[in-house]
């Protein structure tokens, strides 16, 4: 059973819902009529700022400054001094000091089995000076970390400090811990890959505002730099427990320890895997984003025309002369008119169109029509990315013709002063990132021909290479080839980052 899995933690959960708490009992407050829970935490991130800046002279006098420059500035409404102090005492003092007394909450901890009193404080005294009888405030712990909780950038750093937590107990041999640790780490994982979900859907539902909005170009590169920044981790977690593997072998720990890291290895390895597959998930949403714009712009140059209300009701108001009404009209009629037409037509037998009940052979009939459709459609998407990769294969390959080895950096810059249209093409391509990948993790790639591929089950790449192999003699005579990773990234116009690799010429044999 998995209820104890369930139930770990509880307690922690519980703490962190229940400093939320004063701040929806002032909501509930009706003593002024302004919104006293927004008052409540602007007053806290007041206090927070006057913390960043280094300033220790925080007081209530300061915040009644404040709060009546943010009525004034929002409702329109000029308190005394004496007012905005009542506010201030009301507000801080009474309600998120709780008249000095720590705040309570009270739930049934399921990991104990026991009712728990809960006791924090959100903002405590700094100091109090006798002579001046002047209070000064600060924000206590528990205060800071709810104001932090409620800002964007803890979403932002979910993943980078589950990476941390990890790190501590891999280092510390917690494994147990660590596995749990990665399970969360992916769920944290699957949270960014349900953000850019969202941005998705945003720029499907309405391009022309997340263009407005004007932050999708800072969104995007933060983004960039987010992941890049929590992929350096991933591999950085992924050495430490090789390191503490090959440790472990050393000094003949036990099999169920090294299992324990073995499984740990496993299972973040395959969050990695779903992490690159943010990269893939930002060029989508990228071009998306291009496409988007590029077809509103489009829309909007289209000519529409509304016939009743542009042609049908002019002509009638100002009653316009048949010659003029027929030439705007023989536009909208078929050019083959009959020139004659016979009374007793009228007599003749008419066709009339029924509806027809669909056989199931009928049915079946359309389905698998509509079945070929698809497959036919999914042949063609084939063929264009079979098209792509062979020029992705023919870019990395025909500097090998006269080099032992060359730089994606290069390959790359090189394309980029000769034709920068086609450089822009090529970054933007969504397959062309998981390409290099592929081709990293496939070692020695031997350069053969289809007859000697003949009998092996392999991947479309290698059905493209035989292609390249069999109408680029230069390119026939290399043999093979290797990606090799190197410490080094490349930055790309549009903001990506890729790391660089060495394709270097390789026999069948990896020599």
């Amino acid at each position: 059973m998995y209820l104890n899995e369930v139930i770990e933690g509880f307690s922690e959960r519980m703490h962190n819902i229940a400093v939320f708490k004063p701040l929806f009992e002032l909501e509930q407050k009706r003593k002024y009529d302004y919104p006293l829970m927004e008052l409540g935490i602007i007053s806290m991130l007041y206090i927070l700022e006057s913390m960043l800046r280094g300033e220790k002279d925080c007081t209530y006098r300061k915040i009644a400054y404040f709060l009546r420059d943010v009525i004034a500035e929002y409702y329109d409404d000029e308190l005394e001094y004496a007012e905005a102090l009542d506010l201030t005492h009301y507000l801080v003092r009474e309600s998120l000091m709780n008249q000095g007394s720590s705040h309570q909450f009270s739930y049934f901890d399921f990991e104990n089995g026991e009712n728990e009193d809960y006791k924090f404080h959100l903002v405590k005294l700094q100091d109090y000076d006798i002579d001046s009888k002047v209070v000064k405030l600060k924000l206590s712990p528990i205060g800071l970390e709810l104001l932090f909780k409620t800002k964007e950038m803890y979403n932002e750093l979910q993943v980078s400090i589950s990476q941390l937590y990890l790190r501590q107990q891999i280092q510390k041999g917690v494994f147990d811990g660590a596995l749990y640790s990665v399970k969360e780490l992916a769920l944290a994982v699957k949270n960014e890959k349900e953000q850019l979900k969202q941005l998705k859907e945003r720029i499907i539902r309405d391009v022309l505002q997340v263009t407005r909005e004007e932050e999708y170009q800072e969104q995007m590169k933060r983004i960039n730099e987010q992941l890049e920044r929590e992929r350096e981790m991933f591999y950085e977690l992924k050495d430490l427990i090789d390191d503490t593997i090959e440790k472990h072998y050393s000094e003949h720990i036990s099999n169920e320890a090294i299992d324990k890291v073995m499984e740990l290895k496993h299972k973040l390895i395959d969050v990695i895997s779903l992490h690159e597959s943010l990269f893939t998930d930002k060029l989508r949403i990228e071009k998306l984003m291009n496409d988007s714009i590029e077809a509103m712009i489009l829309n909007a140059f289209n000519t529409q025309v509304n016939f009743e209300t542009e042609f049908l009701e002019p002509a009638v108001r100002n009653d316009l002369e048949i010659n003029k009404l027929k030439q705007i009209l023989d536009p909208l009629f078929s050019p083959h008119t009959t020139s004659e037409f016979n009374p007793q037509r009228i007599f003749t037998k008419q066709v009339l169109n029924r509806k027809k009940e669909v056989t199931e052979e009928e049915l079946w009939q359309l389905e698998e029509d509509e079945q070929r459709q698809k497959e036919a459609e999914e042949e063609e998407k084939r063929r264009a990315k079979e098209e792509r990769l062979k020029k992705y294969l023919l870019l990395l390959l025909k500097p090998l013709a006269e080099k032992e080895e060359v730089r994606l950096s290069q390959i790359i810059n090189n394309l980029k002063e000769e034709d920068h249209d086609r450089y822009l093409k090529l970054v933007k391509e969504v397959d062309f990132y998981p390409f290099i990948i592929q081709l990293h993790q496939l070692g020695v790639i031997p350069l053969l021909t289809r007859e000697e591929m003949q009998g092996f089950v392999l991947d479309n790449l290698f059905w493209v290479v035989t292609e390249i192999v069999a109408k680029n003699e230069a390119i026939a005579i290399l043999e093979g080839f290797e990606l090799i990773a190197t410490e080094d990234v490349i930055k790309l116009e549009p903001g990506y980052v890729l790391s660089d690799f060495i394709i270097k010429r390789r026999n069948p044999d990896g020599v």
